[in-house]
């Protein structure tokens, strides 16, 4: 019995083998650039969705109703046109967009330069109206 260890350690240990093999073979097949690109979409997209479901917080609220959030985003440009707000990266040629149930207006500094957490003041103007401003 000396020297044996059990099955379930050896299903632990295979599996984590695998894990190593998947991550690092990743970026091995597709390349470090198209990962990077990847998971800045990825980002882009989850910036967008927590905008929006702030937007239609906020929308839901009072005239005057304020939220102040942080939002991580990579490079891009913000804008708005109408009730549709857009992240777009020119670099690497992506665009992500959402549909509000209320018209946006975005002003501040719209274009990221490089990958950071934007401070957003999200404010209801009127009823068919949500101001937001980045920092």
């Amino acid at each position: 019995m000396r020297g044996q260890i059990s099955l379930e350690f050896s299903i632990l240990i295979l599996a984590v083998i695998v894990f190593v093999i998947i991550s690092v073979g990743y970026v091995g097949i597709y390349g470090l650039n198209r990962s990077v690109q990847i998971s800045a979409m990825s980002l882009a997209h989850s910036s967008v969705a927590k905008m929006k479901e702030n937007i239609e917080l906020v929308s839901l609220g009072d005239i005057n109703t304020t939220k102040i959030v942080y939002i991580k985003t990579p490079p891009g440009t913000w804008s708005s046109n109408n009730n549709i707000i857009v992240f777009t990266n020119n670099n690497l040629n992506y665009s992500v967009s959402a549909t509000c149930s209320v018209n946006v207006e975005m002003n501040g500094n719209l274009t990221i330069n490089q990958g950071r957490t934007i401070r957003a003041v999200i404010r209801k103007i009127n009823d068919n109206l949500v101001r937001v401003t980045i920092s």
